[in-house]
């Protein structure tokens, strides 16, 4: 669904239904990237928005999802089971948005990676690992030195849902250091320069304004928040607005479930819950049941 800041709504394509997971929009807001369940796993597909073609991106046994896409908008990197045989393993692919070539692997490692971005500037690889505890955010240096460097991975504490910044300054995140899920700010890379915490009532699922001067995510009460920020001379935090309830959409503390348009001014959204007959999709099941099964 489109959805504006004052929580109007209408379907991207009314012809299109699915079981939809992890919506991405490309950089320059043409097409539209999301998760999609077959049979039983999820596969990636590219549509053209608003009433254009959909086109599968990924074809493999396993679920491919979460995708972001690159800076120039050629390539969407997305998490994948492909390879599994560690259980639940998890690793960051990348393929041509195009569906030119082949996916080719960007970072497998022994934990499973449960999302990941590139940098504006497309020097840095930033990504969490964990699946259910022990959630940390990471980075590596895509030339050069490429040792990981630990952005926020405190012992005993849950870190999620990195979120760089338009310009690559900044990273946003979540972390439960409170006692309860919080939004974040901290200069990138020398995340030590300083922290500032933006929401005061519950925050999750951040993802930045395109101008950089907002931050959105959802607060406690499942509302679709927006937060003034200010970058220069250092970072500050103004004021807090509600822009609507979120309750009837997809939500997914670990990791957005909507995206942004260029303009500010529209949100791609999951509606899971309906009326008046009209399709109910269930989302993030498949997640449910492995947590469920101890998995």
């Amino acid at each position: 669904m489109w959805v504006d800041r004052d929580g109007r709504h209408a379907a991207v394509d009314p012809g299109w239904v699915g079981d939809f997971d992890t919506p991405a929009l490309s950089p320059d807001g043409s097409r539209l990237a999301v998760a999609l369940r077959g049979d039983a796993d999820r596969d990636l597909w590219v549509k053209q928005l608003d009433t254009g073609p959909l086109s599968r991106l990924t074809f493999h046994e396993g679920s491919d999802d979460r995708p972001w896409w690159t800076a120039d908008g050629r390539s969407v990197l997305f998490v994948s089971e492909r390879g599994d045989t560690r259980g639940l393993a998890r690793d960051l692919y990348r393929r041509r948005a195009d569906g030119v070539g082949q996916a080719e692997p960007v970072l497998v490692l022994p934990e499973a990676i449960m999302q990941g971005q590139f940098s504006p500037d497309g020097q840095w690889l930033v990504y969490r690992t964990g699946v259910r505890d022990d959630l940390d955010i990471h980075a590596r240096r895509l030339r050069g030195d490429t040792g990981t460097v630990a952005l926020v991975a405190e012992p005993d504490i849950n870190e999620l849902s990195p979120a760089l910044s338009p310009d690559g300054k900044w990273l946003a995140y979540v972390s439960d250091e409170s006692g309860r899920w919080e939004l974040y700010v901290r200069p990138f890379p020398n995340v030590d320069d300083g922290r500032w915490q933006v929401s005061t009532a519950g925050g999750s699922e951040p993802v930045w304004a395109h101008s950089g001067r907002e931050l959105f995510y959802k607060n406690a009460s499942d509302e679709l928040m927006s937060s003034e920020v200010q970058t220069s001379p250092t970072f500050m935090v103004g004021q807090h607005l509600i822009l609507f309830s979120a309750a009837d959409y997809d939500s997914y503390a670990y990791h957005p479930q909507y995206d942004v348009t260029t303009d500010d001014q529209r949100f791609v959204m999951l509606k899971n819950v309906s009326s008046e007959g009209e399709l109910v999709l269930v989302l993030n099941w498949f997640e449910e049941l492995k947590a469920r099964v101890g998995r």
